[in-house]
């Protein structure tokens, strides 16, 4: 049962008055709103309603204030991809093809269920908002795994950036927090007479750190050191973001109808700030910084004791959820996936992958969870910046994994990845030892044995679904992605001289020994005809070198011939998966091929069995019906990956007094529809030729326009094009 909604304010105040226990839901609130923030690399001691005392967040403290608190919350592996693998599907992230943060290692697996899948087949309009890190490809981009919008910064860059949103690239200027935020604001004013679920897992804070010069100053001003004023910055424009999407439940009235939940992917990084190259935080910075924490917890960002792995978590729903209370029960974020089922009153899937988490929707209801006290929660360690070929991938060891029980947490320590052949456990009362200062494994041998059991068999029951430590399977040949991009991070093996660029963990260089090369996993979706470009620096006097490239299927021929990029010749693929491998054929004429490589991307090639395709869509940009520009659709994440967070070369146009646009394509019979966008918004459809459209000129200023193409096949595309009104 649920807390009814529209209970009269009369009720309300009699049962304030004598004292009675809240009013029990009935079905007439079916179908509550879900607003989730997740913010990166935060914890407990830069919030104000945690204690600290240098800086104030009053729009994070009121979830807190106006909901329940969570005080023994957990994270997965106190890191980014591994705690949303977790959040999205409800499961432990080894089980979800999710192992560590990049390097291959943070694709959720295609087959995984996320809550969105089932909220938006329940009814639900869903959106995701904010960094996605759970795939970098178009088949595993947000608007493939259930969400009806998908707008995701490039990562890691904070100010002046693109965003891609739907497979659409969008230039902006500003924070990017302010960009999420103002789209959250106009994904609610959307769907505030319908149910939604959002998503918000904003960028921030993570490094580096960067905030407005104003707010920079406001900090400076009061003694603070950059990176403390810069970092302070960053979360006071963050906590700013949070109210605009608090006060825009509360100004449509929707506040009663609305779960608002807080938590965090992983435990405070001492991160680098942007004036400083490749430079954390000092040990005066981080004394500055932590003298204002309430607490201070052992650990931090990718650690395993509880600085590194607990959550600060927040819910509110008004009149639903009694503000104020805390809740010490053990928990985390595998638990968000069915309590948010279970307060939508959505069913789990019938099919599938098991979820492990539990609803926490019981206990807010004052429930007695008879099985709650005896559960264990288990989490671990990732294998960040650790090389594939370095670890047993018959039985990786695991650096750190733990297991809590009641008040208990053990620690297995396995030092195998160190050189040394040591394994050793830690146990820790966190009731009587919150900073885990006293290790009592060896006084405590009842308690000690039994965690060291459960801990290792969970960790084989991990090892036996056959998910965990698998490597990005890069899925080519959509014709909504007929550029796939492959990040070199996610090589499965290297051979020869081949070596991470001495400046980039993500390129590689040392391409002169012949047989040199590299491997990568994909998954053809198509059987067709494909052409691999390589993308990387070459001076010209070193042009000739020629790389093969094959699968077990077919084998051709990469001539470097350009300072930046070659495509092969072509590459007829079978559907399914396969071994994709670049090897050096023969060097250039300083006896090397190229000085870095970059990227890869695989084109599919059309070819005359598909004559359904849109055939060369396109657009003429006219300014007072002048032509000004011819516009080609692009591939859009290939684009992110390669380019990264530069902006768009801008078309400055003056004296506009009218925008036209003649979209079209050489088949035109097959073309189904085009939209037009400016920047996020939806201008025009149009579903028969001609496709002419006439924009009346918005105020000054830069905007991104984008021309979206839908064949018959519903197969979309689109051309952007990026201008400065004057």
């Amino acid at each position: 049962m649920k807390i009814n909604l529209h209970y009269s304010m009369y009720l309300l105040l009699v049962c304030t008055l004598i004292g009675c226990k809240s009013p029990e839901v009935d079905q007439s609130v079916a179908n509550p709103n879900v607003i989730l923030f997740l913010i990166d690399d935060y914890g407990y001691g830069d919030i104000s309603y945690e204690g600290n005392t240098q800086i104030t967040t009053p729009n994070m403290d009121r979830i807190a204030t106006q909901g329940a608190r969570f005080t023994r919350f957990y994270q997965s592996s106190g890191a980014c991809a591994p705690t949303r693998a977790s959040l999205l599907t409800g499961r432990y992230y080894l089980e979800t093809g999710v192992w560590g943060v990049h390097f291959g290692r943070d694709f959720l697996l295609r087959d995984e269920v996320t809550i969105a899948d089932v909220l938006q087949q329940a009814g639900y309009t869903t959106g995701a908002f904010g960094k996605w890190h759970s795939g970098k490809t178009w088949s595993y981009y947000s608007w493939s795994r259930g969400f009806d919008v998908g707008i995701h910064p490039v990562l890691y860059k904070y100010w002046d950036s693109r965003i891609i949103y739907n497979n659409k690239i969008i230039n902006f200027d500003g924070p990017v927090t302010d960009v999420v935020a103002d789209q959250v604001v106009r994904f609610i004013e959307q769907n505030k007479e319908r149910p939604f679920f959002a998503y918000v897992p904003f960028q921030s804070i993570h490094e580096p750190f960067n905030c407005p010069e104003a707010i920079f100053q406001k900090f400076k001003a009061q003694g603070y050191s950059d990176h403390v004023a810069r970092l302070y910055g960053m979360i006071e424009v963050l906590d700013i973001n949070i109210g605009k999407i608090l006060n825009t439940v509360e100004e449509y009235g929707i506040e009663e109808n609305t779960v608002i939940m807080f938590a965090v992917d992983d435990g405070p990084s001492p991160g680098v700030d942007l004036t400083y190259t490749n430079r954390r935080m000092n040990a005066e910075e981080r004394a500055e910084r932590e003298r204002g924490w309430g607490k201070k917890l052992r650990g931090g960002k990718a650690n395993i004791y509880e600085g590194g792995s607990v959550s600060p978590f927040y819910i509110q729903w008004k009149n639903q959820i009694k503000p104020g209370l805390e809740y010490g029960q053990l928990s985390g974020v595998i638990d968000l996936f069915p309590t948010i089922l279970d307060i939508c009153n959505v069913d789990k899937p019938k099919k599938g992958l098991p979820i492990r988490g539990q609803s926490i929707w019981p206990i807010l209801q004052d429930e007695d969870v008879p099985d709650w006290e005896n559960r264990m929660y288990f989490d671990n360690t990732n294998f960040y910046r650790i090389p594939r070929w370095t670890v047993n991938m018959d039985h990786p060891e695991m650096r750190e994994m733990s297991v809590h029980y009641k008040d208990y947490k053990l620690i297995r320590n396995d030092r195998t990845l160190y050189g040394e052949d040591t394994v050793f456990y830690e146990l820790y009362d966190l009731k009587t030892d919150p900073e885990e200062q006293l290790n009592t494994y060896s006084e405590n041998e009842n308690v000690g044995k039994l965690l060291k059991n459960e801990v290792e068999q969970w960790y084989e029951d991990m090892l036996k679904t056959g998910r965990a430590f698998g490597q990005a399977v890069y899925e080519i040949g959509n014709w909504e992605e007929i550029a796939t991009p492959i990040n070199l991070d996610a090589v499965r093996k290297i051979s020869g001289s081949v070596k991470k660029s001495a400046q980039s963990e993500f390129r590689f260089e040392g391409w002169s020994a012949l047989g040199s090369s590299m491997t990568f996993d994909i998954d053809v979706a198509e059987e067709g005809s494909y052409a691999v470009e390589l993308v990387y620096s070459c001076a010209p006097d070193n042009f000739g070198a020629i790389f093969e490239v094959f699968t077990e299927f077919d084998t051709s021929e990469v001539y470097i011939n350009h300072e930046h990029s070659t495509v092969s010749d072509p590459l007829n693929l079978p559907k399914g998966k396969q071994h994709l491998t670049i090897q050096l054929k023969k060097p250039g004429p300083k006896n090397a091929a190229i000085d870095v490589l970059q990227l890869l991307i695989v084109h599919r090639i059309p070819n005359e069995n598909d004559h359904d395709l849109l055939t060369n869509p396109e657009f003429v940009l006219l300014n007072n019906e002048e032509t000004v520009g011819h516009y080609s659709t692009t591939n859009s994440v290939a684009d992110m990956m390669q380019n990264g967070g530069k902006h768009d070369e801008l078309m400055i146009l003056n004296e506009v007094q009218t925008l036209k646009v003649q979209a079209g394509c050489d088949n035109i019979d097959q073309l189904k529809r085009v939209d037009i966008y400016l920047d996020f918004e939806k201008i025009e459809t149009k579903y028969n030729p001609p496709f002419d459209f006439y924009i009346n000129p918005p105020k000054k200023g830069k905007y991104t326009l984008n021309v979206e193409f839908t064949s018959k096949k519903g197969i979309k595309n689109a051309a952007r094009a990026y201008l400065e009104i004057n």
